[in-house]
């Protein structure tokens, strides 16, 4: 199982990597249990967020020697009034935040390091978010933290 204190570390590396990459920073990371739990910590927050699930671990195995699959939800997110935007306007803010997406999935396959023992897979889901979190649109990516726990 990844430990959340490194987990929260390389998070705070992963937003770094990409805001010096990207037109558009990452204005912060929140950290929830549940995606529910999201929507009061994003209230009245401006700007573009990554918001990530604490990961969900599966261990298999036996007691010295356990196989650890860990689940990861970010969410790429930004408020957009309902109704504010035109279709172009709209476009736009998707093309926006998939090119941060895309600097984010590529800053995953280079951060290793955090991990320890264990690998981010390179395998991702990405989905499109319509008003989530009280009224954020944006991308959202899974994949998986796997291997050998120390």
């Amino acid at each position: 199982m990844i430990t959340i204190s490194i987990f929260r570390e390389m998070l705070a590396e992963l937003r770094a990597r990409v805001n010096k990459k990207s037109a558009t920073p990452i204005s912060g990371v929140v950290l929830v249990v549940h995606e529910g739990h999201a929507v009061k910590k994003l209230k009245d927050k401006t700007g573009v967020w990554l918001v990530v699930t604490y990961p969900n671990s599966e261990q298999t195995g036996r007691e010295n020697n356990t196989y650890s699959t860990n689940q990861v939800l970010m969410f790429l997110v930004e408020k957009v009034p309902a109704g504010q935007h035109t279709d172009e306007q709209e476009v736009q803010h998707y093309i926006k935040l998939q090119a941060i997406m895309e600097l984010i999935s590529e800053q995953l396959s280079d951060m290793e390091e955090y991990c320890g023992s264990l690998q981010i897979e390179w395998a991702r889901n990405f989905e499109w978010e319509y008003d989530i979190f009280g009224g954020f649109n944006g991308l959202s990516i899974g994949f998986k933290i796997t291997g050998y726990d120390k």
